[in-house]
């Protein structure tokens, strides 16, 4: 058993883990939304091997940990988390070979999408202008202008947190029509992404790409510091999440420095001063109004870390 100081002496002083090790780290600045508390600790490793020294160090220590890649989807409470991030950014090695592209889990999609361009390989131009890392998208199965992560999905490294085994993930055509849906994916319980794999065709579709990065420029996605999309679709019964808040009237509907979107119903910006709490309040706030109005219950795709007041 270690405490967060153990930890942290731990690791600065063995040959076996190099990266960061920062204590008490302001976390806003490593989300999209640009709220939240502090890290009790925050460790950056800097390549797969510290990253599985420090996840074997916090398995038997008993202090709480999380994994953070590019913060994307990823409220912090004021009050922090009082825990130890393991983050991966750095962890963001891209590379292409023989119609396979090899992603670290922090690899960003700038820096993917480049390479992909650089080596004229094409099926991924509708991820461009997506924030987040690979891991993220991976583990939630980004889903983008009718492209989801799995549909290129060759293969993942991931290391289950329970045991620490490392195991390759192959997919196959069933594999992806049976464990993989509308935001879900076989990572999500107990596994972090460690790297994937893609498939790849040849010929990139710039005009696509550009198309794509207008869209989502067009949608307001860069206007604000955000979260992208907060409450998921449901496409099998008809429900959009967007057009849902626009019917009750609720763009522009605001907590604090956190609002609905002017510009689209299922995006809630920062305005400029907006707390966690109030990211947290106003989503609740439009659960409650929708589901009063319209009988349905949006589902969260936002994962909120750390303590929050509920009235």
């Amino acid at each position: 058993m270690y405490t967060i100081r153990e930890i942290a002496e731990k690791c600065n002083a063995d040959s076996r883990y190099a990266g960061g090790v920062l204590c008490d780290e302001p976390l806003f600045a490593r989300t999209t939304m640009h709220v939240g508390g502090n890290a009790a600790l925050l460790l950056e490793p800097s390549d797969e091997p510290s990253l599985l020294f420090a996840l074997d160090m916090l398995r038997g220590s008993g202090v709480p940990h999380i994994v953070l890649g590019g913060g994307s989807n990823v409220i912090v409470s004021d009050a922090g988390y009082d825990g130890a991030v393991v983050c991966t950014r750095r962890l963001n090695g891209v590379s292409f070979a023989d119609g396979v592209l090899t992603c670290g889990a922090g690899a960003a999609w700038g820096s993917v999408l480049s390479v992909c361009r650089e080596h004229d390989a094409g099926g991924l131009e509708c991820f461009s202008g997506l924030s987040g890392t690979v891991g993220g998208a991976v583990c939630m199965n980004a889903s983008c202008f009718g492209l989801a992560a799995c549909d290129r999905l060759a293969s993942v490294r991931f290391i289950t947190l329970a045991d620490g085994s490392i195991g390759t993930y192959t997919m196959t055509d069933e594999k992806r029509s049976g464990e993989w849906a509308y935001k879900s994916s076989p990572f999500q319980n107990d596994c972090v992404v460690l790297s994937a794999q893609f498939s790849l065709a040849r010929g990139f579709d710039a005009e696509k790409a550009a198309a794509c990065v207008a869209s989502r420029k067009e949608k307001g996605h860069f206007r604000a510091p955000s979260a992208g999309s907060v409450f998921k679709n449901d496409a099998a019964n008809g429900i959009v999440a967007g057009k849902l808040i626009d019917e009750c009237g609720l763009k522009g509907l605001q907590v604090g420095g956190a609002r609905v979107a002017d510009w689209h119903g299922n995006i809630i910006v920062n305005t400029g001063d907006a707390t966690a709490q109030d990211v947290h309040d106003l989503v609740r706030l439009v659960q409650k109004i929708v589901r009063e109005r319209k009988g349905i219950a949006l589902a969260c795709e936002i994962i909120f870390v750390g303590s929050f007041f509920v009235d």
